[in-house]
């Protein structure tokens, strides 16, 4: 039997630079089911439980100006002496920042956040649209920080800026910018890519811009959202995550202090959602003649609340059934849609879903 460990140590050892495999004895010897059973047990080490995790790639998407860098700089600040971010457990650690960014800009940050001597900026590295050469020699040097420096994450900021080609939707380009950072992973680097989303709304796990070669590759995504649209001053964010483990979070919001130096973790967000549009739902469900289907219920909504979106009202619904706030039937098909009521209304309902008695019967 194969000696697990062995590939262990090969998955570890550095990769040419062209992609070609290591040309040993057991390159392609492949794994038995027991060397499958062994690596599984591997622990993986959590930087950021539930986000980042060595040997991983997270991709976080949202839009300009949203606070996706301010995000960055509390965490890499916080990596200082770890404790937490966002409720969560954060270790202490070393950081690399590959920053589209001047020098200029992140010292005016350092005014806010402490970053220390912990971390280490990248700032501009190309004189202009980087070449595959420049960029895979910019992932050699933080591979060298890595064996030399002990460094635990590596930040893109933002992956358009660094796309050999500048082509985010050529897979082939997109994947020839991403496996290099593989390279990394396998060193035992967490790394951490921050995009752009795409013009369009995006279905969720959707929403990063071009390739969906990108989304595809990492193993952690993260969507960031403001929390009420059209309220600047609101320093609360949604995260919606999908991950190939179960410690990530699926739907939390985090807010940001007033000094700007640490989020908070606020909760799960379906149930702070439900909570603050809760009394919409029920008007509109508590005076409907009728059992209604999502789309009925986009109709009715009033014009003094924020409307949903068709999938944030979906699971709003899922959420408020599961406390029995409503009930429904239906068989969630587009000929039998599910259909949804409140409990008040249910005796006023015949078999068809409509109200049976008239206005005059009700109110008396």
């Amino acid at each position: 039997m194969t000696d697990a460990t062995n590939f262990v140590a090969a998955e570890r050892a550095p990769t040419p630079r062209d992609g070609s495999a290591i040309r040993t004895p057991n390159a392609f010897s492949g794994l038995t089911l027991d060397d499958l059973r062994t690596l599984a047990t591997r622990e993986t080490h959590w930087l950021w439980q539930g986000y980042l995790a060595a040997r991983n790639v997270t991709l976080l998407t949202s839009q300009w100006k949203s606070g996706k860098t301010t995000l960055v700089s509390v965490l890499i600040s916080k990596l200082k002496e770890g404790g937490t971010l966002g409720g969560q457990q954060l270790h202490a650690g070393k950081a690399a920042v590959v920053s589209e960014e001047d020098a200029g800009i992140w010292l005016g940050r350092s005014q806010t956040v402490d970053f220390g001597t912990h971390v280490r900026w990248f700032c501009r590295p190309f004189r202009g649209q980087p070449t595959g050469e420049g960029w895979l020699a910019l992932v050699d040097s933080l591979c060298d920080l890595r064996r030399h420096e002990g460094l635990d994450l590596v930040v893109i900021d933002p992956l358009a800026s660094f796309l050999p080609g500048r082509s985010e939707n050529n897979a082939t380009v997109v994947l020839g910018a991403l496996l290099p950072l593989q390279r990394l992973a396998a060193e035992g680097v967490s790394v951490l890519i921050l995009h752009h989303p795409r013009k369009k709304e995006a279905a969720e796990g959707q929403l990063a811009r071009g390739s969906g070669a990108l989304s595809g590759f990492v193993d952690i995504l993260m969507e960031m959202h403001v929390y009420t649209r059209g309220e600047p001053t609101d320093r609360r964010r949604r995260i919606q995550a999908f991950s190939r483990h179960a410690e990530t979070p699926a739907h939390v919001v985090l807010e940001l202090n007033a000094a700007g130096t640490d989020y908070l973790g606020r909760g799960d967000y379906d149930e702070r959602s439900v909570g603050d549009c809760w009394g919409a739902l029920e008007r509109v469900l508590g005076t409907a003649r009728r059992k209604l289907a999502r789309r009925d219920i986009l109709d009715e909504w009033p014009d003094d609340s924020p409307k949903p979106t068709d999938m944030t009202l979906g699971r709003w619904l899922a959420h408020a059934l599961d406390k029995n706030q409503v009930l429904r039937d239906g068989a969630g098909t587009k000929s039998k849609p599910y259909r949804y009521w409140v409990k008040s209304q249910e005796k006023f309902f015949g078999v068809n879903g409509l109200m049976e008695l008239d206005l005059d019967e009700l109110w008396s």
